[in-house]
């Protein structure tokens, strides 16, 4: 089990105020391809309505540990899509959870690792190389750890949330600049983790909405799911009964804007995403799944 400080190397050392600067970028100059991370990362973090029934343990350091069973994901389960903007290939995306355990603030802790790239034709264009970390705890399926690093265009950005469960408090920083403290709730979800989170749930049933609030950056958002409808997909990577949901912020705010997004999730064992589309001004962009393979759930003491 390696600990976090040797993970970001680039980083360092995780501490408040040690994140290291960007260089800022020119003004935005957004493309379509360059909403695809809220596809991904926003417009993932999902409902936990009902949620999994838990057991709750006391460690070590006094700390009530929410404790829940997950047969569904695990250590290096790994995602791959083909990213498409209406009949052009845009670029590629992933989501995956690495092999390694790994530990923060003293909390066993997956690491999730998302990233969106666009093609070599496309970087021409407009090139994007975005990706986001989260650490998400392996007995309650809650955050510790966010960090998003955008590069689309000459626009250069860092984020960070280092999450404090124990004390119930959220630290973000910005360009490695200590930005505010905010006050979270237990086991408070970011948008990775949000999405692990519901691939626990029971039971979805179409018509039904789900919510949750999540936490994005700089403040706690309610976001209301609905499940639309369940149909067959056919992607790259085979033919999955799937349930289309549409997640929806329903607070007032930036991300409001970025259109409709949809997710269809397998109606299988493992519940993972089979494709994603987001309406945006100018047409759409849809992510398809082209590879795929399941991992090893770590097993709880």
């Amino acid at each position: 089990m390696r600990h976090i400080s040797r993970l970001f190397r680039p980083l360092r050392r995780i501490n408040h105020g040690s994140f290291p600067s960007s260089r800022p970028g020119a003004a935005r100059r957004r493309w379509p391809l360059a909403l695809l991370p809220l596809v991904l990362f926003l417009g993932t973090a999902l409902p936990v309505n009902p949620a999994p029934e838990p057991e709750f343990i006391i460690d070590n350091t006094g700390f009530i540990v929410r404790h829940l069973d997950n047969g569904r994901f695990g250590l290096g389960e790994r995602f791959l899509f083909d990213v498409n903007y209406g009949v052009i290939t845009a670029g590629e995306a992933g989501i995956e959870i690495l092999p390694d355990l790994e530990t923060y603030r003293g909390a066993p802790c997956y690491h999730i690792h998302t990233w969106a790239r666009s093609s070599k034709t496309f970087s021409r264009v407009f090139k994007v190389d975005d990706q986001v970390h989260s650490y998400m705890d392996t007995r309650g399926m809650f955050t510790w750890y966010f960090e998003k690093r955008l590069n689309e265009g000459k626009y250069h950005d860092v984020k960070v949330v280092d999450y404090d469960q124990r004390l119930g408090k959220a630290y973000t920083f910005d360009e490695g600049v200590p930005q505010d403290t905010s006050d979270i709730p237990l086991y408070v979800q970011d948008a990775i983790s949000s999405l692990y989170y519901f691939r626990l749930l029971p039971e979805i049933e179409v018509g039904k909405s789900y919510h949750v609030e999540v936490h994005d950056i700089h403040k706690t958002y309610p976001l209301r799911v609905d499940v639309l409808e369940r149909e067959k997909v056919k992607v790259p990577a085979g033919e999955f009964w799937a349930y289309k949901v549409e997640p929806v912020l329903e607070s007032a705010g930036i991300f409001k804007q970025k259109g409709r997004i949809f997710i269809w999730f397998s109606d299988d064992e493992y519940r993972f995403p089979v494709q994603m589309q987001s309406k945006v001004l100018i047409g759409a962009i849809s992510a398809e799944l082209k590879e795929f393979s399941t991992g090893t759930p770590v097993t709880q003491k």
